[in-house]
């Protein structure tokens, strides 16, 4: 009975210890590149070397949850030359491994190992770390005699031991060490395996692996599953060879193993369990045409129309290092515009680009040299036009579509392209019998030129969300949504800190920021964002006389429920990048870089870190901190000055030009969600702000009413924003402007909306980026940090299966889109299904998820609301209670089977 009850117990700590931690997709990644953000949330476990410097960035994401388990890589049993503790440790070394030129050490000797222990593993920790693998485990057995074999397994036990007891709270995975797994399976947390189908001969060729080895490995990994452990198989193939690795990571995962399927230098994202669903797509742009990127012409107009199809654009500056890309590491394509820079450099990229397997698309240019072989690479013929007298081309074919802004017009060129294979979506004639197709669709992707898909005044020949769609779909996706939450538009305001010193013209009684707190922020309770710029009410700033009237009323703002604080910085720049040539710098600079303040000289930390703290300083007796930076001036930062706001652990909102209006309904008057600067990303607020419709607050001051149609315009045909109040204090200072406010707001608050702060607003653009898409053989598995909380489905898809679906909660269609709400857990596994759920759904609410359980046929939904809650559910067959207050409600339905 004692052995019984003995081998019970060491049953259950088994599936205890491991079950907490088992992943089902794993990635080695051994390259010292940037990973993007959605890598992080594809996978459940990221092993990383130790050395990293990706590492540093990302302590600075503090949004980011939910993300993978990050596991340094710690090498045992061999010592390598490229490592900066080389020399400490080559004293260890008795022999070489010639496959890794690296030296094999001698793990008996306890000075090794409490290096590993003392010096790496804690280096790997302080690092952020979760965890430690250990590789090379067995590499002793390449110089030591066999019957030593057994003081190096002594040694391993003791080390794995002592690293479990001095870092109980960080996960061990190892690589084989199949000798000591009976001694230590309660101290680790999995094992992996390399080469089961194919792998690595001596020389680092690929080599599928014979029967008697699998047969050896498949009998040592079924014995560590009894162990309850997770059992992850490593196998290697060129990363051309596709088809090969999807069969083998099904192979893997029918023997009950967490497959990966690597390069041989693991230098890549692999294939695993889940399969990315492609949505990222690099723009290319020439930092010496437009170095600021806020307005390089790419990122103005092409961005937005990929961001609505739910791809991640990437802008890249062609005179830097280009990223690696591949379909497998989450990129879908390419795109060039008015890329006026030609180099071998670039055509290499891009042909890497293509045949890896991404759509390219080339706008307005042909980024190749003349005589380059990268034309034939992609069939494209390039020759001169024999029609000297600029006559009109004869129309031979257009697809239908054109018109969409402004009519097909193409304009005489001196040289005329066509494409080998592809379909021509513009084929002309001229008067010398040439052919010339300026915009066609290919296997590659294709490219438009001559004004044929966009025109030099920027409208659209074509719609560009059909074209894009068309290019770079490869399948239909849900596409995560900023726009919406809970089946109904977000609505945002924000307020930037500029006037809050002066007097109301029409009373002089009152400060402008006590015009805005009693008239605006008291009237209409929604969710405020509200900053000050320091140097305005500080006392060391502009105004001492002023200041502790200011900061009173300053105070006063911050302590009410529905206001968050911002800062707008110390001293209000005017101009951020005042380093860039004279001839993009502006000619004029009205009010200098920034406010003059005596004895202050412009320092962007004290612009950015400074006045955080000033505004804390605040709220010391307060729960609320600033959470937010809203840039000034010409709201054009630099990599750096974003940085600064990570750091600071604030979002950063502000710039982009979203001003479309029934005078210019243009796609192009609407800004993308923002701009990545290397990896960071500024956020541009969704609608720009009073200022610019009151042309520049010269009048008329009741001109920001004009902003309706904006909020018109950006909701149909399509919902491409939210709607977003934004404006100045200065907005309380005549009758006239706040009469506009007002009207604004009811406007807006009269519409189906669903208010949230700006900063969670921030969170779902930062959540839009890394919100990773992955398919398996029965379902999509959608994975992010759990803001961003919408995905608007192709009706194709049919409904979501809401009982089969894990954090699904409900759905909403509207105009055509169907919008499915999550649960804000940041783990989804979406399942659809030709009916209508039969069972309880949420339809809409003006609140957010705050928990969603599903328990057998019990569903429990709680919902919370800024403002007096409003909701709408399908009970189906199932039996409602509901417990409701003003801004909260729990719903419990109880279903047949």
């Amino acid at each position: 009975m004692k052995y019984i009850i003995g081998l019970l117990f060491l049953f259950l700590s088994c599936v205890s210890v491991n079950a907490i931690t088992k992943p089902e997709s794993i990635l080695f990644y051994y390259a010292n590149r940037p990973l993007s953000d959605d890598i992080f949330y594809a996978f459940d476990w990221i092993v990383l070397d130790m050395d990293n410097s990706y590492l540093d960035v990302l302590k600075d994401k503090f949004y980011m949850q939910n993300k993978a388990k990050l596991i340094g890589y710690i090498s045992i049993g061999e010592i390598e030359k490229y490592r900066q503790y080389f020399n400490d440790l080559k004293k260890f070394a008795i022999g070489e491994n010639p496959m890794w030129d690296s030296l094999v050490a001698d793990l008996r000797n306890k000075d090794y190992t409490d290096f590993l222990i003392n010096v790496i593993a804690k280096k790997i920790s302080e690092k952020g770390f979760d965890g430690f693998f250990l590789d090379t485990l067995d590499s002793y057995q390449l110089v030591a005699k066999k019957e030593e074999w057994i003081e190096f397994q002594k040694a391993e036990i003791e080390l794995i031991k002592k690293l479990k007891q001095k870092f109980p709270d960080k996960l061990i995975i190892l690589n084989r060490g199949f000798e000591i797994i009976d001694n230590i399976y309660l101290d680790v947390d999995g094992v992996a395996v390399e080469s089961l189908f194919y792998g690595l001969d001596n020389n680092r060729r690929y080599i599928q692996v014979g029967q008697e080895e699998r047969g050896f490995l498949l009998k040592q990994l079924q014995k560590i599953k009894t162990y309850g452990l997770p059992v992850i198989v490593i196998d290697y193939l060129d990363p051309k060879e596709t088809t090969k690795a999807r069969y083998v990571v099904e192979k893997i995962s029918e023997l009950g193993f967490i497959p990966y399927i690597a390069d041989k230098q693991l230098s890549k994202i692999g294939y695993s369990k889940f399969q990315i669903i492609p949505r990222k797509v690099v723009l290319l742009y020439n930092s010496s045409s437009a170095p600021l990127r806020q307005i390089a012409d790419i990122h103005r107009l092409i961005q937005m129309p990929l961001e609505y199809l739910g791809f991640i654009p990437e802008l890249y500056d062609v005179n830097q290092e280009l990223p690696e890309v591949s379909p497998n590491s989450g990129y879908a394509g390419v795109v060039s515009m008015n890329l006026d820079i030609r180099s071998e450099k670039i055509e290499s990229w891009l042909l890497q680009a293509k045949d890896a397997g991404l759509k390219i698309f080339f706008i307005n240019d042909i980024p190749f040299r003349e005589n380059s072989s990268a034309l034939a690479e992609f069939g494209i013929n390039l020759i001169k036009n024999k029609d000297k007298k600029g006559s009109k081309f004869k129309m031979v074919k257009k697809m239908a579509g054109d018109g969409f802004e402004a009519p097909l017009l193409i304009p005489y060129t001196d040289s005329l392209v066509t494409v080998l294979k592809g379909q021509a979506v513009v084929k002309l004639e001229n008067s010398s019998g040439q052919l010339y197709i300026p915009f066609a669709l290919t296997e590659w992707g294709g490219y438009a030129i001559n004004e044929s898909f966009i025109n030099y005044a920027e409208l659209w020949v074509y719609n560009p969300f059909k074209i894009f769609e068309q290019v770079f779909k490869r399948e239909q996706f849900p596409i995560p949504d900023t726009t919406t939450e809970n089946g109904r538009r977000i609505l945002t305001a924000h307020i930037d800190g500029d006037g809050f010193y002066g007097n109301a013209e029409f009373n002089s009684l009152k400060t402008t920021g006590e015009v805005i707190r009693d008239e605006i922020l008291k009237a209409f309770p929604i969710p405020h964002s509200v900053s000050i710029i320091e140097a305005e009410i500080a006392p060391w700033g502009l105004y001492p006389e002023k200041s502790q009237k200011l900061e009173q009323v300053a105070k006063s703002i911050f302590e009410l429920p529905n206001v968050e604080p911002a800062s707008h910085s110390f001293s209000h720049p005017f101009i951020w990048q005042f380093n860039l040539p004279v001839q993009f710098q502006p000619t004029e600079l009205y009010y200098g870089h920034n406010l003059s303040i005596k004895g202050y000289q412009l320092n962007i930390e004290r612009e950015i870190a400074g006045s955080i703290n000033y505004i804390n300083s605040l709220l010391k007796d307060s729960k609320k901190r600033a959470n937010l930076f809203l840039w000034t001036g010409d709201c054009n930062p630099d990599e750096e000055q974003i940085r600064l706001t990570y750091k600071s652990r604030v979002f950063n909102v502000n710039g982009g030009d979203t001003v479309i209006t029934q005078q210019e309904p243009f796609l192009s008057r609407i800004a993308p969600m923002g701009v990545n600067y290397g990896s960071y990303f500024q956020i541009y607020t969704p609608v720009q702000n009073e200022n610019i419709f009151t042309n520049l607050w010269k009048g008329p001051f009741w001109g920001y009413i004009n902003v309706m149609q904006t909020f018109e315009l950006t909701e149909k045909p399509v919902r491409l924003k939210p709607i977003s109040i934004y404006y100045h204090y200065y907005s309380g200072s005549k009758q006239a402007s706040l009469n506009a406010l007002k009207k604004v707001y009811n406007y807006a608050i009269s519409q189906r909306v669903n208010p949230v702060f700006l900063s969670e607003y921030a969170e779902k653009v930062l959540d839009f980026r890394q919100t990773v898409i992955s398919k398996d053989s029965e379902s999509l598995r959608v994975k992010n940090a759990g803001y961003l909380r919408t995905l608007r489905i192709p009706a194709e898809f049919g409904f979501p299966d809401i009982k089969e679906s894990k954090g699904v909660v409900g759905f909403f269609t509207d105009s055509g889109n169907t919008y499915l709400h999550l649960d804000g857990s940041g783990d989804y596994i979406i399942k659809f299904s030709k009916e209508k759920p039969k069972n309880f759904y949420l339809i809409s609410s003006n609140g957010q998820v705050e928990s969603f359980i599903k328990q057998e046929n019990t569903y429990i939904l709680k919902l919370k609301a800024y403002v007096p809650l409003q909701l709408q559910f399908e009970k189906g067959m199932c039996e409602v209670f509901m417990k409701k207050e003003e801004k909260y409600a729990e719903i419990k339905a109880i279903c047949p089977d």
